[in-house]
């Protein structure tokens, strides 16, 4: 194959399969990263824009984006919620790490009141949140260990379908970011 320029750290590199536009994993890290932060950034302002016409839709997304990051800070020094994951030195010396996730226990689509609640959400990996659908029975015993089984009862009982409201939603807004800032 045709030698590419490593879409990361601009190095040189013969790709080994196609379509390859990193040299390394480590560079598909940062590059995936960029990527995603470019994503995200372009999403704020997009809903910034939006912000004037108070639409509840774009509030909500910013809302959780907001929240969502603020569950990774709290937990960034904690393992997954469900498997326990840890980055670290494989056998071979190879750092292996995953992609953080703010998982929610209980699924935000049939128990909206609580969406935004911080005993709801915690630091999962990808692997567990996407690939093992939140992997919610592991989920359960480590969250009875973090936050007690009266208060995982609590959540398993909150049934209740939630409109969020624009002035709920940019208060919800504001008290994350402070708190992001107060990190």
């Amino acid at each position: 194959m045709k030698n590419k320029k490593c879409n990361s750290c601009g190095e040189i590199f013969t790709p080994d399969r196609p379509f390859q536009t990193t040299c390394n994993y480590n560079c598909a890290l940062d590059y995936a990263r960029l990527k995603a932060k470019q994503k995200l950034t372009k999403d704020k302002n997009k809903a910034v824009k939006q912000l004037k016409d108070n639409d509840v839709s774009v509030l909500k997304r910013l809302a959780q984006t907001i929240v969502n990051k603020y569950i990774r800070e709290r937990d960034n020094l904690l393992p997954c919620v469900s498997c326990g994951f840890m980055p670290h030195y494989d056998k071979k010396g190879k750092y292996i790490i995953r992609q953080w996730h703010a998982g929610h226990y209980m699924p935000m689509g049939n128990n909206s009141s609580i969406r935004y609640n911080e005993d709801n959400i915690h630091k999962q990996c990808s692997i567990c949140n996407n690939h093992k659908s939140g992997n919610l029975v592991q989920y359960r015993k480590k969250l009875i260990n973090r936050i007690g089984l009266e208060k995982v009862e609590w959540l398993e009982s909150q049934k209740e379908l939630k409109k969020w409201s624009v002035e709920e939603l940019k208060d919800i807004i504001k008290i994350y970011r402070q708190k992001l800032k107060e990190m």
